[in-house]
């Protein structure tokens, strides 16, 4: 039977993939909306009107989770691929958690302050 670390990694390189592709989606969706619609789309009364949205406010949601997913298991897997980050594979896998968890849910704050 294998262990939870041994897959893990495999694990985290396929939703790696993933996000990436959504995010590729996510942020073609966000660039037409806010550059190809209008002229008026980037004045802050159409930003805050169109965030104040459901369906955009979960689009934003849905892109602040990828991005920030991909970002710090990018960084997570960054900081293995060096000696010191091998030896405390368990803080570094800790600590990027973290991160992630913090920074999304400071940007859901924000987004759901607006």
């Amino acid at each position: 039977m294998e262990s939870a670390k041994s897959v893990m990694e495999p694990v985290a390189w396929i939703f790696q993939m993933l996000t990436g592709l959504v995010m590729i989606l996510l942020v073609t969706l966000h660039f037409y909306v806010t550059h190809m619609t209008s002229h008026e789309a980037l004045k802050y009364a159409e930003v805050v009107s169109r965030v104040a949205e459901p369906e955009f406010k979960a689009m934003y949601a849905a892109l602040l989770l990828v991005v920030s997913f991909h970002a710090f298991n990018g960084l997570r897997a960054i900081l293995l691929d060096t000696t010191v980050g091998m030896r405390k594979k368990g803080a570094v896998s800790a600590l990027t958690t973290l991160a992630f968890l913090l920074a999304f849910i400071y940007g859901l704050y924000l987004l759901f302050s607006i």
